[in-house]
Parts: C-alpha cells; structure tokens; sequence
C-alpha cells in the first residue's frame, strides 16, 4: 500500500513538471527577480545614503522602512485616498480597478498602502507569463525571453513595484492581447474591460481585438501587391468574411464596459460622466489639434538651458529622458507598422499619440512601456549580442537613476 501511494504521488509529481513550461517559468524568474532586486537596492541604499527632499507637502510613509517608503511617492498620493475614502472631483483623472483592487487587498493585509505594493508586484509578475506567451507566439522561445527582460529591463519599469497603476494596466493589456491572438473571445473582452477601467487607454485593446478577430477570419484589409482591382476584389472577400468575426467583434465593444461603467458612476456621484477629462485638463492633458506645435513648443522651452546641457538642472535632465521616450520609440512605431499586422499596428499608433496630443512630453517614458510591439521588435533584433547588450546596458543603468530619482522626490514619469 505505502509503495502504491508513493508510486501514485511520484507520477503525479512527473505529471506536473510535464505541464510546467519550465523555459517560461524560468525566463520570467529571471527577468522579475534580476530587475525587483535592483530597485530594492538602489531604492534602500539610495534612501540610506542621499537625504530626501522635504518641505511643501512631501509626505513619508515610513521613515523607517525605507523600500516601502521609497516606493510609494507622487501619483501613490491620489491612488490611495481614493481607496481609503473614494474620490473626490480632483481625483477622477485616476481610474478605479486599482484603488479597488488596493483597498480589497487591504482587507488581508490590513495596510492600505503596502496593499498597493503587493497588488503591483503580483500583477507585473502575472503580466510577465502573458508576455511571454504573446511574444513566443509572434516568434520563439528565446526571443520571448528577451521580450520580458527588455520590459523589466526598460528605464520606467521600476513604476511596476510602485504604488501606481502600470503593471494593473499592462497585465490585462497583454492578457487581452494574449487571449485574442488565441482567438478566446470572452476572457479577451473581460480582460479588456479591465484595462478600460484602469485608464482610458485601455479602450485601445477593443481595437487591437476588433483587428485581431478580422484577422483570424482572414480578412487582409491591403492586398499584396496593390492594385486597384485586387483591392476591390479583396474587400468584396473581405465583407463576406465579416459575419464569421461576430464572436471577436462582441468582445472588443464589451472593452469598453469598464469605461462605461466608470462613467455611470461619475454620473451618480458627481452629475457629470466625463469627470475624468476636467480632472485631466488640470493636469495639461486636454487634448488640442495644435498639438504637434504646442509639443514642440513645450519640449523647446522644457530644454532651455544655461550654456550647454551639461550645466542644466536636475529637472533638466528628468524631463530629457520623457523627450528621448518620444525620440526612440518614434521609429520604432513606424517600423511597427511595416512589420506587424493591424492589430498591433493600430494599437501602437492610438497608444503613441494619444498621450501626446495635449502637447504635453511629460511622462512618456512611463506610457511607452505598454507598445508590446515596440518591445517585440527590439527582442527580435536583441539575437545580435551587440544590440542585447546595448539595450539592456543603456535601460538598467537608466532604471536605476529614475529610481533614485523618484525614491528622492524628484519627478521621474
């Protein structure tokens, strides 16, 4: 008997290390453990050797706890009142799945504000097993591996471990891209909706779904090569293929349900449904159709230095860093269209431009870290030693300044 029950629990044990995908699993560890560990140490020895700034309403956790204090700064502010006591009118800008998600995890820690920790952490863990899917799908095992590390890797991807929304954000991003390359309609449109209700970009996953079920079905949207004719004989296939999408079509308008719902509330509680877009503006978000001019004019002015850029403040160069955000993905964004098919490309493209269309630079570090594609594209390219070494020589070092930065009270995304 005793044999038999060993016996038993051996196969069990073989069972389960077949279904784990171990390079996976291995690829994931490596990439969360290598870059969290980093960001708790630049984070504790930075607070323990450089003084933080203080005066005009900068606030500590603990002055004590010098990794969870330093982790939780700026935005952390508005996160968590908002799930301790709601929102106010000011605070509507900050959408509500992760203040929620905070304040129910707070019901097992009993601390609000390292909940917000623990959800971020758990989520960009999670989010990493998605990407990875995603990218061994649209590529190979190895090039997967670097997709995750290049993210984990990137300058603003210490936010991930921060009490702000990001990995919230990029986990039901990339779930829905997951789930809707696999052509899984309802957990891609739940998904979805999530990502909607935890910032307004997260409505572009609808049409990242809306393209990826034509796909599937076969539409091709530009045939190859052009002409005109083929063209017309193309979209004549095209409309016949569109009723065989309904399943994906449904999914990504239930993306916006998050959205919708978000916006009912704000009807309840505050009569206007759009809250959110007032509270933006005070923070220079409004969008403007002069904003190719305004961006240029504010980039400009943000740069104006005394004499070369080496004798610029500290402000300088943070803000640098969101300029050269837009800089280097730019090109990116344009190969993505030449290489990828419509889902990503037009993900990408709304994703890009939408931040920028108030004229403002601020923060695109920190928004340019859901263009999967981008990162797609660099993994792909990463196979050249020289290239891998490049990327991830340039984004750890710079991760590790953002950190300090941010750790300090300085503005760093």
């Amino acid at each position: 008997m005793k044999q038999s029950l060993n016996g038993k629990f051996s196969e069990t044990i073989k069972n389960i290390a077949r279904v784990i995908d171990w390079k996976c699993l291995g690829a994931v560890l490596i990439a969360f453990i290598v870059t969290r560990l980093m960001v708790v140490i630049v984070t504790y020895f930075s607070l323990a050797q450089i003084p933080v700034l203080s005066g005009n309403g900068l606030w500590r956790y603990d002055v004590n706890n010098l990794i969870v204090d330093g982790l939780i700064r700026w935005d952390s502010g508005w996160y968590i009142p908002i799930a301790q006591t709601g929102y106010v009118f000011d605070s509507t800008a900050f959408f509500p799945l992760y203040p929620l998600l905070i304040r129910l995890t707070a019901y097992i820690t009993g601390n609000m504000w390292t909940s917000g920790l623990w959800v971020s952490n758990i989520a960009f863990f999670i989010a990493l097993f998605y990407l990875y899917g995603i990218a061994r799908h649209e590529f190979d095992d190895v090039t997967a591996g670097r997709t995750v590390f290049y993210v984990a890797a990137a300058p603003a991807a210490f936010f991930f471990s921060t009490v702000y929304a990001e990995s919230v954000f990029l986990l039901f991003v990339v779930a829905s891209f997951y789930y809707a390359i696999k052509g899984k309609w309802l957990p891609a449109a739940i998904a979805g909706a999530l990502a909607s209700a935890t910032r307004l970009s997260g409505v572009f996953t609808g049409v990242f779904i809306l393209f990826e079920a034509l796909w599937l079905q076969g539409v091709r949207f530009i045939p190859k090569p052009w002409s005109f004719k083929t063209f017309l004989t193309l979209l004549k296939n095209d409309l016949k293929l569109l009723p065989k999408a309904w399943k994906g079509i449904l999914a990504a308008a239930a993306t916006a349900s998050g959205l919708i719902a978000y916006m009912v509330f704000l009807y309840i509680k505050f009569k206007n449904p759009l809250a959110f877009l007032s509270a933006e503006s005070n923070w220079g978000r409004a969008v403007t159709w002069k904003w190719p001019l305004i961006l240029t004019h504010n980039i400009l002015n943000m740069h104006q230095v005394t004499g070369s850029i080496l004798s610029g403040n500290i402000g300088t160069f943070a803000y640098l860093l969101d300029t050269l955000a837009i800089v280097v993905f730019l090109p990116l964004v344009i190969i993505v269209v030449f290489k990828f098919r419509p889902s990503y490309i037009w993900f990408t493209l709304l994703s890009f431009f939408s931040p920028i269309t108030s004229g403002s630079p601020l923060s695109m570090r920190r928004f340019v870290m859901v263009l999967i594609p981008c990162f797609l594209l660099l993994a792909s390219w990463g196979k050249n030693r020289w290239v891998d070494r490049l990327i991830v020589g340039i984004s750890l070092p710079l991760q590790a300044y953002l950190i300090i930065l941010f750790s300090h009270w300085f503005f760093a995304g």
